[in-house]
C-alpha cells in the first residue's frame, strides 16, 4: 500500500463486509511495529495503528492506516525460511484485494519517480529560502545576518482542504511557545517568538504572517524589523529573525573599516531559533493533521557588503556568550559564505526527535564556524 496510494487495513471484517469483531485486549500494535522495522526498507513511516468500539462495546475492530510513502519504493524480507535466510528482498504493491510484485524495470521507475520527488521538494524549499532572502535584506550598513527555515510537508496538503483560520493560526503559534521551552532545555535566553510577536497574524497570500515586517519602515538601517513567521495553507512553514541584533548593540564587532567590519552571528541565537523554528513546523503539522515527514532547510544570509568601496566583503563572524559578555572565538573560522543545511522531522515526532533535528541544523551551520552545538 506504501509504494501504491495508500490505504486503510482493518481487521475483524469478513469478505462479505460482515464484522466479526478483534479481541482489543488481545491487539499490541508494537508487535506491528517492530515488524515494520525488521522486515521493511526503508521503514514506512507515518502507519497508524487503532481499534473502533461499537457504542454497546460489543465489537471492536483493529484499524491500520498506511499512507502513501514518498520514500518508495519499500522492499520486504522475503516470507519464506530460504528467503529470509538469504536477506532476499521483493517489492509488493496493492491493487484491488490482490498483492503485487513490481519487476526489475517497475523498481527502477519507482526509483525515477522518488528523486523526481525529491528534486521537486527541493526546489519548492530553495524557492521559498529565495523569496524571503530578497524580504529580509535591506541595504544599510552594518551589514545584518538572518537565520531563515522553510519547512515543507513531504505529502503536500490536497488543494481541496479548507484553509488555516486566524484562530488556528494563534493557536499554533502558543503551541509553539511551549513547545520550544520544551525543546531548549537549560537555555538561559530571551524566547525570540515571545518578546517579538504580537499574536496577532494578518492575513497574506495563501497564507498567516507574524512579526514586524508589517510595520512601514523608513531609514537605510532596518531597526525593529526582527522577525518574520509565515504560516501557509498548503503546510509550509517560514521562520526567519535577526540573529545580529545584540552584538551590533554592544559594538562586539568593529563597524568601521579597516578593523575588518564582519557580520556578527550570534551562536547562542542560532540555537534557540533552531529550536523554535522545528516547533512551529512541528505544532502547525499537527494542527493541520499532516501525517508524513517535513522536510526542512536552514541558512544564514546578509548582504554580504563590503565596509567600504574596493575592499571585499569581510565574512561572518561568530560570536559566543561567556558569563553575559559577547566576544569572538580567536580559534573560530570566519567564512564569507554559509552552505544551507538540511534536516527531516519524523511523522510522529516526539520531544527528543525535536530536539535531535533542532540540534542538526543548528550544528549544520554552526559547524562552518568551527564551532559545536550542543544541547545541554
Amino acid at each position: 500500500m506504501a509504494n501504491a496510494r495508500g490505504g486503510l487495513l482493518i481487521y475483524g471484517v469478513r469478505n462479505d463486509r460482515k464484522i466479526t469483531g478483534v479481541d482489543p485486549n488481545a491487539v499490541h500494535t508494537e508487535h506491528l511495529f517492530k515488524w515494520l522495522r525488521a522486515n521493511t526498507q526503508p521503514y514506512v513511516a507515518g502507519v497508524d495503528a487503532y481499534t473502533l468500539t461499537s457504542e454497546d462495546g460489543s465489537l471492536s475492530v483493529l484499524v491500520v492506516d498506511v499512507p502513501a510513502s514518498a520514500m518508495a519504493p519499500h522492499f520486504i524480507l522475503g516470507a519464506t525460511p530460504r528467503e529470509k535466510e538469504l536477506r532476499a528482498f521483493a517489492v509488493p504493491f496493492r491493487y484491488s484485494d490482490h498483492t503485487g510484485w513490481l519487476a526489475e524495470h517497475e523498481i527502477d521507475r519507482a526509483y525515477r519517480d522518488r528523486f523526481a520527488r525529491q528534486a521537486v521538494a527541493d526546489q519548492a524549499l530553495e524557492r521559498h529560502l529565495d523569496r524571503i532572502r530578497e524580504v529580509v535584506l535591506t541595504d544599510g550598513f552594518p551589514p545584518i545576518a538572518w537565520f531563515i527555515a522553510v519547512s515543507r510537508p513531504s505529502r503536500p496538503l490536497p488543494p481541496l482542504v479548507p484553509p488555516t483560520g486566524r484562530q488556528e493560526a494563534r493557536d499554533v503559534l502558543n503551541a509553539t511557545l511551549a513547545t520550544a521551552v520544551s525543546m531548549q532545555g537549560e537555555f538561559d535566553v530571551t524566547q525570540l517568538m515571545r518578546n517579538t510577536l504580537s499574536g496577532s497574524p494578518q492575513i497574506g497570500l495563501r497564507c498567516w504572517i507574524e512579526g514586524n515586517f508589517l510595520h512601514p519602515f523608513v531609514g537605510s538601517h532596518p531597526r525593529g524589523r526582527l522577525m518574520l513567521v509565515e504560516l501557509h495553507h498548503d503546510g509550509t512553514v517560514v521562520y526567519a529573525v535577526d540573529v545580529s541584533r545584540l552584538a551590533r548593540q554592544k559594538n562586539v564587532i568593529p563597524t568601521e573599516p579597516p578593523q575588518g567590519a564582519y557580520t556578527p552571528v550570534e551562536s547562542r541565537v542560532i540555537q534557540v531559533a533552531a529550536c523554535e523554528a522545528v516547533a512551529l513546523a512541528h505544532e502547525f503539522r499537527r494542527a493541520r493533521r499532516i501525517d508524513s515527514s517535513t522536510d526542512l532547510a536552514a541558512a544564514l544570509v546578509s548582504m554580504e557588503k563590503s565596509p567600504a568601496p574596493g575592499l571585499p566583503f569581510p565574512g561572518y563572524a561568530p560570536v559566543i556568550e561567556n558569563h553575559s559578555f559577547l566576544d569572538v572565538p580567536s580559534t573560530a573560522r570566519c567564512p564569507k559564505r554559509i552552505l544551507p543545511v538540511g534536516s527531516e522531522l519524523p511523522p510522529a515526532a516526539d520531544r527528543t526527535a525535536l530536539r535531535d533535528c533542532a540540534q542538526s541544523l543548528a550544528s549544520g551551520l554552526l559547524n562552518q564556524f568551527g564551532l559545536e552545538s550542543i544541547f545541554p
